[in-house]
């Protein structure tokens, strides 16, 4: 178990450098690679919906679609069912992006996943799922800590 976790970690932390490799190559940042990851995961969506799945602000999104509209990775787009309400998608200049770059990736993991039995696969998907309801749990438990510790500011002067 132990050389699971730590492998876990490894994996995760890894995953993050990639991250950052990939916003560099962007020329965004590593939150906004996220909302991009997001997007290109769910399709269009309100702001609304990327800052609850972000946990951010709906201020905090709005920054965040500005850069990556002035970047030319999304779009603000009228649902087609009620124009007043405005959606975020990725541009075209996004997808084929994250197409160059994470395209030779998906080849290697379909290669990888193809060595494996489907019963293999039923169970690396069940730990993952497992390990995001796992690290949700934490982040909420600590959100809700941070929500009741006095601000930073008032720590500061108290010499914490």
């Amino acid at each position: 178990m132990e050389e699971l976790g730590e492998a876990f970690r490894a994996a995760q932390n890894r995953n993050q450098v990639f991250d950052q490799a990939v916003a560099r190559h962007l020329g965004v940042n590593q939150t906004d690679l996220l909302a991009m990851d997001i997007l290109q995961r769910r399709g269009r969506i309100t702001a609304g919906e990327l800052a609850r799945e972000m946990n951010l602000t709906t201020g905090a999104v709005t920054a965040l679609v500005d850069r990556l509209e002035r970047a030319g990775y999304a779009d603000r787009v009228h649902d087609e069912t009620d124009r007043r309400r405005v959606l975020i998608e990725l541009s075209q200049k996004a997808l084929d992006a994250v197409g160059e770059i994470f395209g030779p990736m998906a080849m290697d993991w379909q290669e990888y996943m193809d060595r494996c039995t489907m019963a293999e696969l039923e169970l690396i998907l069940e730990f993952v799922k497992g390990a995001e309801a796992v690290v949700t749990k934490h982040m909420e438990r600590v959100e809700g800590e941070l929500e009741g510790a006095p601000e930073k500011s008032d720590r500061a002067g108290r010499g914490e």
